[in-house]
C-alpha cells in the first residue's frame, strides 16, 4: 500500500513548526492530543471486533460484557504494577511497543517456514523506530521517563543514533518498501521536531493508520463503517483518559499520558497479534 501520509503530515508540521514556531510546548500536546483523538484511540478500539472475529474463526461464542470485564482487568492489573514496580511496568511497555510497532509495519502475510526470521527482523525494526525516536529526543525523553520513577542516563553516547539507524535498516523488507519508506521518512523529519509531535506523528500517521487498515481488511468492511463502529469504544477510551488523567495529576503532565497509553496498549496487543497476518 503506497501510502505515504505519515512522512506528508510530518513534513507539514515541520514546515510550520519553522515558519511560524517555536511555539509553546503546549500547542504541540493540543496538536498531539487531536491526532491522537482521530486515528491513535480509534485504533485501538476495535479489539472487540478483533475478539469476535477471533471467536467466529475458532466457531466461539463472543459476548460484550466478558470481554470488557477482562480487557479492563488487564487494564487495570497493569496500573497496579505501574504503582508497585515501575520498572517492570516500563520494561514490559517497551517490550511490547517494540513488537508491537515492528509487526505493524509488516503488511504482508507471513508464511509458516518465515517465522523465526520474520520475528527477528520484526524486533530489529521495532527497536530501531522507538529507539530512534527516543535518543533523538533524548534529553526529553529522559526528563518524562525520570518522571515515570524509572532510573535512566542522563546522557547516552553521540554513536547510539547511528545504532538505531542500523536496527532500522536490519528490519528492512523489500516486500513492504513503501511503509518502511513512509515510516523512515516521518521518522527522519521528525528529528527536526520536539519529541512528542515527533512522536505522535509517527504514531497516530503511520502506525495507528496501518493498525486500522489491517482491522478494515480482516473485517472485510470500508473505512467509514469500521469508524462507525469505532466511535462508542473512542469515546469510552478517551472518557477514561480523562478519568485518569484528573485522579493522578492536577496540572497537564505527559508522562501520565503516555502511562495511560501502556496501559491501552496491553490487551491490544495481545489481541492485535492473534489477528493480524494470520489465515482467516
Amino acid at each position: 500500500m503506497k501510502n505515504y501520509i505519515g512522512a506528508f503530515f510530518t513534513f507539514l508540521y515541520l514546515g510550520a513548526y519553522l515558519m511560524v514556531g517555536p511555539w509553546s510546548s503546549t500547542i504541540d500536546l493540543y496538536i498531539s492530543g487531536f491526532l491522537l483523538l482521530l486515528t491513535g484511540i480509534p485504533h485501538g478500539a476495535g479489539d472487540h471486533l478483533i475478539a469476535k472475529k477471533i471467536a467466529d474463526r475458532l466457531h466461539l461464542s463472543f459476548h460484550l460484557k466478558p470481554f470488557i470485564i477482562y480487557y479492563m482487568g488487564i487494564m487495570a492489573a497493569y496500573a497496579v504494577l505501574w504503582y508497585v514496580s515501575p520498572l517492570i511496568a516500563f520494561v514490559i511497555f517497551i517490550g511490547i511497543s517494540v513488537f508491537h510497532f515492528g509487526d505493524m509495519e509488516d503488511l504482508a502475510a507471513v508464511q509458516p517456514k518465515e517465522t523465526l526470521f520474520n520475528l527477528a527482523r520484526t524486533i530489529s525494526l521495532g527497536t530501531g523506530i522507538l529507539s530512534f525516536i527516543l535518543i533523538s529526543h533524548w534529553s526529553e525523553a529522559y526528563e518524562i521517563i525520570s518522571d515515570m520513577k524509572v532510573n535512566s542516563p542522563a546522557n547516552l553516547p553521540e554513536f547510539s543514533i547511528f545504532i538505531s539507524l542500523l536496527f532500522l535498516l536490519l528490519g528492512f523488507q523489500k516486500k513492504n518498501l513503501h511503509p518502511f519508506l513512509n515510516t523512515f521518512l516521518a521518522l527522519v523529519i521528525g528529528y527536526f521536531l520536539p519529541l512528542i509531535p515527533a512522536f505522535i506523528c509517527y504514531f497516530s500517521c503511520c502506525h495507528a493508520i496501518y493498525s486500522l487498515e489491517g482491522m478494515k481488511n480482516h473485517l472485510e468492511t470500508s473505512f467509514l463503517n469500521l469508524y462507525k463502529k469505532l466511535a462508542p469504544f473512542s469515546i469510552g477510551a478517551i472518557f477514561l483518559c480523562f478519568a485518569y488523567l484528573f485522579l493522578t495529576s492536577s496540572t497537564l503532565q505527559v508522562y501520565p499520558i503516555f502511562i495511560f497509553l501502556s496501559l491501552l496498549t496491553l490487551p491490544h496487543f495481545l489481541l492485535m497479534h492473534k489477528l493480524i497476518k494470520r489465515p482467516n
